[in-house]
């Protein structure tokens, strides 16, 4: 399976979401941040490497980004296949950079407008603007791939006629459903991905085999898929880290940083080997950063979370 290069292009966040992780944005405050020309150096010498052109756009919200616009535009023009991960409120700020996008995932937990409210920090009519910009989206590009992000909460009151309405606008705006357990799985608050299945099961949907960790299950070409955080995948395996490597994107900060693990605060610095144009020794460190964390610090950190 191959994996994507994952640029979180900025810490910055107009939601305020009460179990997000940020996506492993790193804490560390630097006085320089990447460039759209540092992001198209990195995509390339990831493409030549990997020989693949998977990108993810991720954040904090990446639409703060501020030149999210040129990046999408320059990447795409290099033969990136762009995926944006996004709560999806700013959408209508960006709509004729959205050509250059092949997928969107929004994170949208909810279709009642107080638990959005409760879920995001924000007010509840923000729900209404990110389910009208994604109406938009549609109208305007009939072939972007649309996927709502949905992490199921106890404390959300979650339901099959919670599940059952996000199907239902799915089904409005053309879109597939990603259900994603919550992290850690041993919170309270978790819907555990086996409920998810029986759910999904009692609502007449049927398992398909994909070559990647995310489940996927099938109802009349409609689509709805079930993951876990790589860390709850790993654990029940043998060896949580080969997992790990194999199933995990390359994440770069917009810092300049590849963060090793989200559990930890390992990285790897690559300011002078970006801002020199130093791609040999760039190159090593991003071969060293997909090896990740080593063994001991992995289940250091797995057993913090687990045991």
């Amino acid at each position: 399976m191959k994996n994507d290069i994952r640029f979180l292009v900025t810490k910055a966040c107009n939601y305020d979401c009460y179990f997000c992780h940020s996506e492993g944005v790193g804490d560390v405050i630097r006085r320089h941040q990447l460039s759209v020309e540092d992001y198209i150096t990195l995509y390339e010498v990831y493409s030549n490497l990997e020989k693949w052109n998977g990108v993810t756009l991720s954040g904090g919200e990446p639409l703060l980004f501020k030149d999210f616009d040129v990046l999408v535009e320059e990447l795409h023009k290099k033969g990136a296949n762009i995926t944006v991960v996004t709560n999806g409120s700013l959408l209508h700020l960006h709509l004729p950079a959205m050509k250059y996008v092949k997928r969107i995932n929004v994170s949208i937990h909810t279709l009642n407008p107080m638990l959005y409210s409760q879920i995001t920090n924000r007010e509840e009519r923000k729900l209404f603007i990110v389910k009208e910009n994604l109406k938009i989206i549609r109208n305007f590009y009939p072939e972007i791939e649309i996927r709502l992000n949905v992490t199921p909460c106890k404390n959300q009151n979650w339901n099959m006629q919670e599940l059952q309405n996000l199907i239902a606008f799915a089904e409005e705006i053309k879109a597939s459903i990603k259900c994603t357990e919550l992290f850690p799985n041993t919170l309270e608050d978790c819907v555990r991905i086996e409920t998810l299945r029986e759910e999904l099961q009692n609502l007449g949907y049927t398992y398909k085999v994909t070559e990647s960790r995310t489940e996927c299950f099938v109802k009349a070409e409609r689509e709805i898929y079930l993951t876990q955080c790589t860390c709850s995948k790993a654990i029940l395996f043998d060896n949580p880290v080969a997992y790990c490597r194999a199933n995990h994107d390359l994440y770069v900060n917009y810092n300049a940083t590849f963060p090793l693990c989200r559990l930890g605060k390992e990285s790897i610095d690559f300011w002078e080997e970006i801002e020199e144009r130093n791609l040999d020794v760039l190159e090593m460190k991003m071969r060293l950063a997909k090896l990740r964390v080593s063994k001991e610090a992995c289940q250091q950190h797995l057993r913090c979370v687990y045991f």
